[in-house]
């Protein structure tokens, strides 16, 4: 398990971006490696307490790896060492309720237990999704979007019952196929069908799917990205008023 260099500390600028590279390293690492619920209590603390925005965005992402190590969130854990009038105790609420929203909104299965405890507060909270930004009591503001983006380029590159979103396409369907032949070339696809297979790559196929692929894919689950896509593509509707009947 590795340390995160997270401060309370508004001067923590060098900090954070350390905090920040370390987390997304061992995000992208994760699924070679197992975390304790008691690593994993530690980390959602920290980032509840980070004033760093960018770092407290990876806090869905942290759950899913609890997800895919099946550990099960407890109240009691989370929360004892805390007053419930304290700032960081409604920070870990309020992000827990949110993260609760993302998964269910990316069809992501979350780890046992979080949408149980996040409805116990969802009352207390309940204009958290009003706007893009969510206000943690310590005054940090978060973008929901950054949260979704840092979930779903955890979750699109890991091959677990955990992170997959449910439903999803198989590997060999015929409309999967057909997809990842007009996104990559044959390389590319023969890397990113690996990597669904959990098969090992040689050193050269890993720094290329490292360099290129991944990179590709994570440009891929952007939600912006999604989002333009589906409204370009989306066909607009025949009515009377702009149809031209013969």
């Amino acid at each position: 398990m590795v340390d995160l260099p997270l401060s309370n500390s508004t001067d923590t600028g060098k900090e954070s971006t350390a905090a920040l590279q370390v987390i997304d390293s061992w995000l992208r690492d994760a699924g070679q490696k197992k975390i304790t619920a008691k690593q994993a209590y530690l980390i959602l603390d920290a980032l509840a307490g980070s004033n760093d925005p960018s770092l407290v965005a990876r806090f869905p992402a942290i759950l899913a790896i609890c997800a895919r190590n099946e550990i099960e969130l407890n109240a009691q854990d989370l929360f004892s060492r805390y007053w419930e009038t304290s700032p960081k105790r409604q920070n870990l609420e309020k992000l827990l309720l949110i993260s609760s929203w993302i998964f269910k909104r990316q069809k992501i299965q979350g780890p046992k237990n979080l949408d149980k405890i996040a409805a116990s507060f969802a009352g207390t909270y309940g204009d958290l999704f009003s706007g893009e930004i969510c206000q943690l009591s310590s005054g940090i503001r978060v973008s929901t979007k950054d949260m979704h983006a840092a979930l779903k380029s955890y979750a699109f590159d890991r091959n677990d019952s955990a992170a997959l979103p449910r439903g999803g396409l198989q590997p060999q369907s015929p409309e999967l196929q057909a997809y990842l032949n007009r996104l990559f070339s044959p390389k590319q696809k023969d890397l990113v069908l690996k990597k669904l297979r959990q098969a090992s790559f040689t050193k050269t196929e890993r720094e290329y799917y490292s360099r290129v692929v991944r990179k590709k894919l994570v440009a891929i689950a952007n939600h912006e990205i999604f989002e333009i896509a589906t409204k370009l593509t989306q066909k607009k509707k025949v009515t009377p008023q702009n149809s031209n009947f013969l």
